[in-house]
Order: structure tokens, then sequence, then C-alpha cells
């Protein structure tokens, strides 16, 4: 066990009003002092923002730091909450929706981006569905980080693996309905595997590994919009984009999703991760 994980860990026991204290603390200090990314950040912002004000644009930007430093708090205190917290802080509207294909015996896919506190809304979903929620990933180069991010994306009974071992275990898989959960925001490794299209008003290509899942084993795919009601409070909804994957080209299913998350974004931009190079 490194020495990351065991202070990440004591660190996620310490109440959430002292760990936003700190966060406020990191705001400062990221923001003000070091400039995490704030070059990127502040590209990203004025392109795909390109109608508003340099003070608008800026709003949005301090916004979302203070976002960014609340989730990787929040991010650390996932180690150890407990149902009893994701039902405090997590609201999940519309779950019938998803338990109806359940009860049917169907396996599901659920695709979101990096809005919100998608790890948090996971865990609500994992605990309030019959589903086991399997989510692929893409390994982290640091060892100890990533046993850190394995560890939280195991807990609930969700299951994390790498997106190659997530393609063989679909393959095979034999057991009850599994809901496999994708994040869609993430630039494509395989240029044969992208959809050219415009996202946020910029020319993006736009991964189709979903779209082609959902076609493949034609399993009913849902956007799960995601929205912040406060600080530590969240709320998320899934919205069914097809129920029939197969009878619709990849491409037309990532306009789909990628439009349901383009319009989560423009509702509270902030929200969204502007912090990595979604624009090469």
């Amino acid at each position: 066990m490194s020495i990351i994980y065991v202070l990440c860990y004591l660190f996620s026991l310490l109440p959430l009003r002292l760990l936003y204290a700190v966060s406020d603390l990191c705001y400062i200090v990221i923001y003000y002092l070091i400039g995490y990314r704030k070059k990127v950040v502040r590209q990203n912002l004025t392109h795909a923002f390109a109608n508003k004000t340099d003070q608008q644009c800026n709003a949005i930007e301090k916004k979302f730091y203070h976002h960014l430093c609340d989730l990787l708090l929040e991010h650390i205190k996932a180690l150890t909450i407990t149902p009893r917290f994701l039902l405090q802080h997590v609201t999940i509207n519309d779950l019938a929706m998803i338990e109806r294909y359940y009860k049917q015996g169907q396996s599901i896919i659920l695709v979101s981006g990096h809005f919100g506190n998608w790890e948090w809304i996971a865990h609500a979903l994992a605990w309030q569905t019959s589903y086991i929620l399997t989510a692929g990933y893409q390994p982290l180069h640091h060892a100890s980080t990533d046993q850190v991010v394995l560890h939280l994306r195991s807990r609930f009974e969700r299951k994390a693996m790498p997106m190659a071992a997530l393609f063989r275990h679909m393959a095979t898989y034999k057991g009850p309905p599994q809901a496999t959960t994708l994040l869609i925001d993430q630039a494509p490794f395989h240029k044969h595997n992208g959809y050219p299209m415009t996202f946020l008003t910029q020319p993006t290509t736009v991964s189709l590994t979903a779209a082609k899942l959902a076609r493949k084993y034609n399993q009913p795919l849902f956007y799960i919009q995601i929205d912040q009601i406060k600080r530590g409070q969240y709320q998320a909804k899934p919205i069914l984009l097809t129920a029939k994957p197969a009878q619709l080209p990849a491409q037309e299913i990532a306009e789909r999703y990628t439009r349901r998350l383009e319009a989560n974004i423009l509702q509270n931009p902030a929200l969204w991760l502007w912090s990595h190079r979604r624009w090469k």
C-alpha cells in the first residue's frame, strides 16, 4: 500500500466542511500562485465562448478553479463516504427507467463527461440501482495515484478495468445485467475511432467507442445529465438516447451523446474539466 494512498485515506476521514476550507486555500495557491494550466483553460474558454467578453470568460475561469479544487477534495472524500452520505449529497432522478431494463434482463451503457462530480454520481448509481457498474478507464502512469483511483472506482461494488480488458469482458460476459459506464469527452486514441463534428463551436474529433459498443451489443444507451444544486450537492438524471442502437449509425449515436454533453456544459460551464487539452 503506497504512502499516497494512506495519506489520501486518512485525509478523507476529515469532515466535508473542513475539506472545503482546505479547498478554499488550494484555490488561492493553484489559481493565483501556481497558475495551474491557466493558459490551457483560458484558451479553451475563449475559443469555446467567442461570443463572451473577457470579463465573462474570466468569471467562468475563476468558478472553474473553485470547482476543480472542490472536486479534488471530494474525490479524496469518496474513499470513505457511506451510503448515508450519498443519499444526503447526491439525488438520482428517474431511476425507474433504468430499473425497467434490469427487470427485463437487459444490460445497458451509461455515458457522461468529466462534468460535476462524476465519481459521486457513479457511486450513487451503483448504490441505488440493481446494476453492477463496470467502468472502463485509462490507467495512470503514476502507480501510486492509479492505486487511489482504482480503489475509488471499485467502491459500492463498482468494477473498474482498463479499456482493453473492458472490451474482452463485454465480449465474454454471461452474468446478471450490467451497466457499463464510459466518459465520452476524451479524445480518441486511434484516428479510425474518431468522428469529426463541431463541439462548443470548434471542430472536434469525437470518440466513437461508446457508440460502437452500444451498437455491437445492442444495449440501450443513456446519457447521465449532471447538475450541481449547491456546493457538495449534486443531482443526476438518466436520459435515454436510444433503446435500439444497432439500428442507428455509430456517428448518429455519437452526435446524440455529444450534444447532450454540450448542453450540460452550456448550462453550467464552470463544472466541466477545462484544464485538459480537448482540442489539439
